[in-house]
């Protein structure tokens, strides 16, 4: 029954969405139409009435009640109370108000939507009723709050018309308006007010405080509250804040960095498009992914990489299981509510936002220059031939390991070329510019907000680069007085010319752009006499490497991607407490990617090859929810209730060949043979009910409580359903008959809450048997390659949540301190299982992970006034360790990784650093690596801690027992900080981030720190041990070709770097235009900025790399790795944003 529901839902979803899409144009043009289009007057509005022997203001009450209109009179001059009788059926309101005239003596004139009550005189006896255009009067005036200081930027709109202007940097506004028009003044945070202004030319308003919108409305799962009534832990970031990044950010979730204590968002690669890793609230699972939910105006989605920022409202991130539990079984890892801007009621606004810039790398890796190298390689050499018993006297081109010409060349000056190779990469003046678009407005019934994007970025490695188009319809329809629509479209399509970037560079075939660069000499010139590239072949001090200028243009790989993302929602409001929404919508992206690879010599003659794949992917849901709202005295009760139901289709199809006839044709269907592919099609669906009730008492006293319930075919048929409640209370001390003395105290509150959440990536069809595809000696065939598990379910957590909120001295300073522990449980891990069912392992549910951490949040209003100077701080902390790792608790290494009971995830494994063997003497105490083998630690080699051995103690000889846990890739804590100024017409955002006690594992050091000068060297490894009347640093080991004692390629803390930093990652510079200069140029206004992205960094002396926040493998087993990453850049933004 229920899957015959879910996909009807889904039908019916899909039905509606193409609809959409066809209508998409003329919604935009009939909804979004001005309101005088749209405006009757009194002969056509039509209404039916029976009123015997009523006051006069009965009979306005139900005109206004039946109408758009609004009766205007002077309270001494009209009588109310004077009875009337008028009945009609389908008459116009024209025809309606002459009778009533005739009893009363009065005259009636329309005015827009103002009918205008005088007493008989004012017209001749046929123009009882009248309808006329008014007078235009010209009005100005200042708009000041309650302390008489000037508020800018208040809207100020005759009301019924889309007419209207903004006040200026002195509050002050001039609109020529219809005599008798009444003006709404609206601003937020203030109550809106309604002026008429009769004849007045001048007109003064006085705006107060809204306490409930300054309290601000946080949207939560399926609904919003005031964030003065939060029970739960919501962090979020304005639209505002979200301005100040522009040029700085391309995707909104890069935004978030350093904006929210317990997001931890970090930039792991530069290229133009990828997305950061965001953790919230540390790691929870080892195998199911740690990625947040996104919620886009309802619709959940997976990646947010094609949203145009100036788009975004607010995003409001909810941290704590009692927030997130309402989402279920895919909550565990956070849900990022992000809400879209919307139309409102006034004139068409229209901006424009446009900037350029360039961009360059925020850091680059010290390497040794020419000579350095060259002599480096020679000592290593030297040192090779000497370890093996050889004379070192003579030509060093004539030793039994003898010394290359080109390196000769280098160190007796024949060769003083000397050029980074990086230089040929890297772009240094990487362009980057957006051009948005914007439009909203709209009358009473119908508002719209309309939106184009396009965005262009050059990436810092030559070849790379990224476009992105967008647009967004926002429309909001009043259908009737009960039922409302909200339409969403969202239609996108980038561009990518993508590059390999990362990766080793020591064979032929390793095509690493950053790689090679970094590992090939300067004294190398990447071009030949002729302007070819140069092939590296056959030199001695160099592996044999591709060139890496020809990998990034020769290469060819381009990733296309639309979507549309759209929905619809229908609200109806039963009563005014009680409303039913439904939310129909769907998510369609179609993506081609394409890589073509040719024969040429650089590349050592390998095969041409070329791929094509093609993913397309549907989501679909539906959702239907009741919502009541009720206030009884001091008791205020929110209750929500429904169901909803989701499924996901991704259809993947891919093809390869290496059989080209020649490099011009670079598609398939030159090739004469497909050598490879695949198809795939993945399913999945997920039905679920929920239901949430808050309640407040006297807005002092907080209870919240909600459940949900998820079936989904991911799990396995034992637990098909999972059951995830929470609770949470706030207690307002401030409101405490024993508080109202302190003065300085201006609200405080405690926070505790409690919930349950899930994590569902654990695969489509984990708990199902499967076949595959096999080759056997007798031929091809399929074989069992996993067996069933009914029992599998999705990984479960637990959340505690304890916190205290104080705000003092009139909002002047903000306090927050938040402590949360979680516990992750039934995690997915391969377990091992008898050999006789034919498997070695099975997965299961079995592992168990905690967390739990600080956080605290400062806010401050340093001045106020003419010079304004806000600033926020944000500080978290957290500890992670595994509770369990199945039955027997075995640990797991994944290289220089190890995951073990009572330690966090993934934490660096290999031997200890214990400096450098200075003389023989230190040899002869040990301990060594390999004694008495050819490898033998000898002087100059590192010395590693004897941490074991056999028996379980220290033997005074180096071998795997001597594997440790050697450090950690997780930050002891890390923090944001964003201080804002404002002078007249100039503002300033300083942004600053950091990070304090991670290690980053630099395995590109088994590359350029592996003392073989065969491959270009870190500068660190120039002050090296030569002998023992000449040590160095003590700390560096000796170069060899053939290295010694463990020295290479043997994970150690020599290959960690600090990974601590803090970067002042984005400031913007703007200045407001004077309102009489914007309006002499036809602007409504207009505002010229300046953004400056990652400007400054400061990392320890130890780091030396591309990007401290860096994580190559994205893996929770493996975190905190560094192989030639992408740079990431640093940018200088000019922009301009104009409204009309």
């Amino acid at each position: 029954m229920k899957n015959n529901v879910l996909r009807q839902l889904v039908m019916v979803s899909k039905r509606i969405f193409y609809a959409f899409i066809v209508q998409l144009f003329f919604c935009t043009v009939i909804l979004a139409n001005n309101s005088n289009a749209q405006r009757k007057n009194i002969e056509e509005v039509k209404l039916s009435i029976n009123i015997k022997e009523k006051p006069l203001s009965h009979f306005f009450k139900q005109v206004e009640s039946k109408t758009d209109y609004k009766f205007t009179y002077t309270d001494n001059l009209v009588n109310l109370n004077q009875e009337i009788s008028v009945s009609g059926f389908n008459k116009s309101l024209y025809e309606i108000l002459t009778v009533v005239s005739m009893q009363t003596k009065l005259n009636f004139v329309q005015i827009n939507e103002n009918i205008h009550v005088k007493v008989k005189g004012s017209f001749p006896p046929e123009s009882v009723v009248k309808i006329t255009p008014p007078a235009d009067i010209f009005v100005r005036g200042i708009v000041n709050d309650e302390k008489g200081m000037p508020i800018p930027g208040v809207s100020v709109l005759v009301r019924g018309t889309t007419k209207g202007t903004t006040t200026d940097l002195d509050g002050a506004f001039s609109l020529q308006v219809p005599e008798g028009a009444t003006l709404i003044f609206s601003f937020i945070g203030f109550i809106t007010q309604e002026v008429n202004i009769g004849n007045r030319s001048q007109i003064n308003v006085t705006l107060v405080e809204d306490i409930s919108a300054l309290g601000e409305v946080v949207v939560v799962g399926y609904g919003t509250v005031d964030r003065k009534d939060l029970t739960g832990s919501i962090g979020s970031v304005t639209a505002s804040q979200l301005t100040e990044m522009n040029g700085s950010a391309i995707r909104v979730d890069a935004a978030l960095q350093g904006k929210v204590a317990g997001v931890d968002v970090r930039l792991r690669d530069g290229e133009p498009g990828s997305a950061p890793q965001v953790t919230i609230r540390g790691l929870g699972s080892i195998g199911a992914g740690s990625n947040p939910l996104y919620v886009v105006d309802g619709f959940p989605v997976e990646d947010i990489g094609t949203l145009n920022m100036n788009d975004i409202e607010s995003i409001d991130i909810l941290k704590d299981a009692a927030s997130t539990s309402i989402y279920g079984s895919r909550g565990a890892n956070g849900v990022v509510m992000i809400t879209t801007k919307r139309g409102r009621e006034g004139k068409t606004n229209i901006t424009l936002d446009v900037y350029r810039g360039i961009q360059s790398p925020m850091l680059q890796r010290d390497m040794m220059n020419a000579m350095q190298s060259a002599q480096y390689f020679f000592d290593g050499m030297r040192n090779r031939n000497i370890d093996e018993g050889r004379d070192v006297s003579g030509d060093p081109r004539t030793w039994f390991r003898p010394v290359g010409q080109e390196v000769m060349d280098v160190l007796e000056g024949r060769n003083t070329y000397d050029v980074n190779p990086l230089d040929y990469v890297l772009r240094k003046n990487s362009p980057q510019s957006q051009y948005s678009l914007s439009t909203n407005g709209g009358t009473e019934k119908v508002q719209f907000a309309i939106s184009g994007e396009y965005l262009s970025q050059g990436g810092l490695i030559i070849e790379n680069d990224m476009e992105r188009i967008s647009f967004r319809s926002n429309i909001d329809a009043k259908l009737t007085k009960k039922i409302k629509i909200n339409f969403n479209l969202n239609p996108s399509f980038i561009h990518r010319n993508r590059v390999q970037s990362s990766g080793h560079a020591s064979e032929p075939d390793h095509l690493s752009i950053i790689g090679v660069a970094t590992t090939m000499h300067n004294y190398f010139p990447l071009f030949d006499a002729n302007g070819e590239y140069a092939k590296f072949e056959g030199y001695s001090s160099l592996a044999n490497l591709a060139n890496p200028v020809a990998i990034a243009k020769e290469i060819k790989q381009v990733e296309k991607q639309g979507r549309i993302l759209g929905n619809l929602n229908l609200i109806y409001d039963i009563n005014k407490d009680l409303k039913f929404n439904v939310l129909l919508g769907g998510n369609l992206r179609n993506q081609r990617d394409t890589y073509f690879r040719p024969k040429i010599p650089v590349f050592f003659g390998t095969s041409i090859f070329g791929s094509d794949g093609t993913t397309w992917a549907e989501t679909w849901v539906s959702e239907f929810i009741l919502s009541h709202d009720k206030k009884i005295n001091k008791h205020s009760f929110s209750t929500v209730g429904g169901f909803t139901a989701q499924k996901d289709r991704i259809e993947v199809n891919h093809l390869e060949s290496t059989f080209f006839p020649n490099n011009l044709v670079k598609t398939l269907n030159a090739a004469s043979q497909i050598t490879n592919g695949y198809s795939q099609i993945n399913e999945w669906a997920l039905l679920s009910y929920l239901a949430r009730v808050n309640y407040n008492f006297n807005s002092r006293y907080y209870v919240s409580a909600s459940i949900r319930t998820d079936g989904s075919s991911r799990f396995g048929s034992n637990n098909k359903w999972g059951f995830f409640p929470s609770v949470g209370a706030t207690w307002r001390i401030s409101d405490e008959a024993i508080m109202k003395d302190i003065d300085f105290l201006t609200d405080l509150k405690f926070r505790v809450s409690y919930g349950e959440t899930g994590n569902n990536n654990i695969g489509n069809y984990a708990h199902l048997p499967t076949v595959g595809f096999q080759n056997y000696p007798t031929g091809p065939g399929f074989a069992a390659s996993a067996l069933p598990n009914p029992n599998l379910r999705w990984e479960k957590q637990r959340q505690s949540n304890v916190a205290l909120d104080a705000l003092l001295f009139n909002g002047r300073l903000g306090l927050t301190a938040e402590y949360m522990r979680s516990v992750s449980s039934d995690l997915l891990l391969f377990v091992p299982v008898p050999q006789i069912t034919g498997f070695n392992t099975m997965l299961q549910n079995i592992g168990e992970v905690e967390n739990k951490g600080w956080e605290f949040v400062l806010n401050t209003v340093n001045t106020k006034g003419k010079f304004n100077w806000t600033t926020d701080f944000n500080i978290s902390s957290y500890k992670n360790k595994v509770l369990q790792l199945g039955p027997e608790n075995a640990p797991i290494i994944s290289g220089a990784h190890i995951t073990k009971v009572g330690q966090p995830i993934g934490m660096f494994f290999g031997y200890l650093f214990d400096g450098i063997f200075m003389n023989q003497s230190e040899i002869e105490r040990g301990p060594l690596w390999n004694p008495g083998g050819n490898a033998e630690s000898r002087p100059g080699d590192i010395r590693w801690k004897d941490v074991s051995g056999p028996e379980g103690v220290p033997d005074g000889r180096i071998d795997t027992n001597d594997k440790t846990i050697m450090g950690s890739p997780y930050a002891k804590f890390f923090y944001g900080m964003q201080n804002r100024l404002s002078f007249k017409n100039f503002s300033l955002v300083v942004s600053l981030t950091g990070s304090y006690g991670n290690q980053i594992l630099a395995e590109a050091y088994r590359s350029n720190a592996n003392t073989r000068g065969r491959m270009k060297q870190v500068t660190r490894m120039l002050n090296y041990w030569q002998s023992e009347q000449n040590p160095g640093d003590g700390k560096t080991p000796r170069p060899n070709d053939g290295p010694k004692g463990g020295n290479r390629e043997q994970w150690s803390q020599f290959h960690l770097m600090d990974g601590s930093y803090l970067r002042i990652n984005n400031i913007n510079f703007a200045y407001q235009i004077p309102k009489h200069l914007s309006d002499r140029l036809g602007m409504g206004n207009a505002k010229l900025y300046y953004t400056s992205f990652n400007p400054f960094i400061f990392t320890s002396k130890d780091y030396n790399g591309f990007n401290p926040d860096v994580n190559n493998s994205g893996a929770a087993l493996t975190p905190g790795v560094d192989l030639n990453n992408y740079p990431v850049p640093k940018s200088h933004i000019l922009g301009i944003n104009i409204s009309f």
